[in-house]
């Protein structure tokens, strides 16, 4: 099991978590959203989440250290060991449902990454 007492590894870590579990579920629409349209949007969402994801696991795999990588990151620990939220790993449920989980999480997401411009980590 994965323990670390650094925080802001820690932080980073749960925000690359969120990105890459909702990047999934969203990816799960590919081929099956209600319009070309929707479809379309939803995978370049899902690629959006991914490549948040893939930037913040680089620098927790930086922070951290001990040989940690971005893909060991991700591929390595065991679903008890992400520290996402629980909204992002909800089923999809219908296109509505979906829809309803996005605007949850872009609420969160946009004043956080708001307030990280101005934060005084020049990663973040």
């Amino acid at each position: 099991m994965m323990v670390t007492t650094d925080r802001l590894a820690t932080y980073v870590l749960r925000h690359a978590d969120d990105n890459l579990v909702l990047a999934q579920r969203l990816g799960e629409w590919i081929s099956r959203g209600p319009e070309l349209e929707e479809d379309i949007a939803l995978g370049n969402i899902a690629l959006d989440h991914l490549g948040v994801a893939r930037y913040l696991l680089q620098y927790a795999a930086e922070l951290l250290g001990d040989g940690w990588t971005e893909d060991r990151l991700a591929f390595d620990r065991t679903d008890r060991q992400y520290s996402n939220a629980l909204l992002v790993e909800q089923p999809n449920g219908d296109f509505a449902q979906t829809m309803a989980r996005q605007l949850f999480v872009d609420a969160y997401q946009v004043p956080m990454w708001k307030a990280m411009a101005s934060s005084s980590d020049d990663t973040l």
